[in-house]
C-alpha cells in the first residue's frame, strides 16, 4: 500500500515536490554519512508523511531505514527512488545494496558499476562494489575498487583490510602486509574494523611469524570473543606454540560458538581438536572427534573469511 501510494505521488509530483525540504536534507545527509542514525531520524521524521512525492526525501528515508537495519522499508523506498531518479548515483547505490541483501548479485553489480561511472569520486559506491567483487572472489577487481576507496577515504580502515585480504590470494604478500599495517594506524571511529587484528594475525601465522601473530590474535580475541573464526585461529596458534591446554580450550570454545556465516565449519574444528587431543595423549577424545569429523557434512556454499 505504501509503495502504490508513494508511486502515485511520485508520478504526479511537480517541480515543487521537494519545496521546503532543502534545509532538512542538507543536515540529514552528513548525519547519515557519519551513521548518526538517531539524529538523522529526528531530522527526517517530519518529512515522512507529507513529502513522499520528493524522490530526494524518499532516498534519504531509504538510507535511514537501511542504517537502522529495517531492510524491508529500505527496500520499498529504494524501489520508489528508482522510479523517479534511475540515473542518480546515490539511488543506484542504495538499490544495489538492497539487491545484494536479496542475493541478486548480477543486477546489484550492474547498478553499482553504473553508479561508479556516474560519480567516480563516491568512495562508498566503490566500497560496496569492492565488497561485492570480494564475495565473488574477483580479487583483482576488488583490489582496484579498494585502492580507489583508500584514495578517496584514507581514514577507512575497513577498506585497507579488504584491500589486504584481496591482495593475499594474488600473491602480493608484501603489499597486503603494508595495507594491514596502514589500517592499524587508522583503526578507530565509525570506519574501524573489529576483525583487522584477526585477519593480520592469520596472515602472520601463515608466514610462521608466531610472536607477531600472537600479539594480533590476542587482541582479536579481546575485540571479538564471540566469533568462532577468532577462537579457531587462536587455537591453531597455540597448537603451533605447543600451548596444548590453551589450544584445547580455544578450540572447544570455538566449537560451542554459532557460526551462521559458515566461515569456519564444524568439520574444521573437529579436525583441529583431533590434532590437539592426539598431542595431549588423550586418545579417547581424539577418536571421538575423528568420528564426528567423518560424519560431518560440508555445506554446498561456504565463505572463507569474516
Amino acid at each position: 500500500m505504501i509503495l502504490l501510494a508513494a508511486a502515485l505521488l511520485l508520478g504526479q509530483a511537480g517541480a515543487d515536490a521537494c519545496a521546503g525540504t532543502e534545509a532538512q536534507l542538507k543536515v540529514a545527509g552528513p548525519a547519515l554519512a557519519e551513521r548518526h542514525v538517531d539524529e538523522a531520524a529526528r531530522i527526517l521524521a517530519p518529512l515522512e508523511s507529507g513529502y513522499l512525492g520528493c524522490w530526494k526525501v524518499v532516498l534519504a528515508l531509504g538510507r535511514l531505514h537501511y542504517e537502522q537495519g529495517d531492510y524491508r522499508r529500505a527496500n520499498t523506498f529504494s524501489e520508489l527512488a528508482m522510479l523517479n531518479a534511475p540515473e542518480n548515483p546515490d539511488v543506484l547505490l542504495l538499490r544495489g545494496q538492497m539487491l545484494v541483501l536479496q542475493n541478486q548479485g548480477p543486477r546489484a553489480q550492474e547498478l553499482l558499476e553504473k553508479a561508479c561511472k556516474l560519480d567516480p569520486n563516491n568512495a562508498e559506491t566503490h566500497y560496496q562494489l569492492g565488497t561485492l567483487y570480494d564475495s565473488n572472489r574477483r580479487h583483482g577487481e576488488a583490489v582496484a575498487e579498494f585502492v580507489k576507496v583508500t584514495e578517496l577515504r584514507p581514514h577507512d580502515a575497513r577498506a585497507y583490510d579488504y584491500l589486504a585480504l584481496n591482495l593475499e590470494p594474488l600473491g602480493e604478500i608484501r603489499k597486503a602486509e603494508a595495507a594491514y599495517q596502514k589500517a592499524l594506524l587508522i583503526n578507530q571511529g565509525t570506519m574501524a574494523d573489529p576483525f583487522l587484528d584477526y585477519n593480520y594475525g592469520r596472515l602472520l601465522l601463515k608466514l610462521n611469524r608466531l610472536t607477531e601473530s600472537q600479539t594480533h590474535l590476542d587482541r582479536a580475541l579481546r575485540l571479538a570473543p564471540g566469533t568462532r573464526a577468532v577462537s579457531y585461529e587462536h587455537a591453531r596458534l597455540n597448537l603451533r606454540l605447543d600451548k596444548l591446554q590453551d589450544a584445547r580450550a580455544d578450540a572447544e570454545h570455538a566449537l560451542a560458538l554459532a557460526d551462521p556465516g559458515g566461515y569456519i565449519l564444524d568439520l574444521q574444528v573437529y579436525n583441529l581438536l583431533v590434532q590437539i587431543y592426539a598431542r595431549l595423549g588423550d586418545k579417547d577424545s581424539a577418536q571421538k572427534y575423528a568420528r564426528m569429523s567423518e560424519a560431518a557434512t560440508i555445506p554446498l556454499r561456504t565463505r572463507e573469511r569474516r
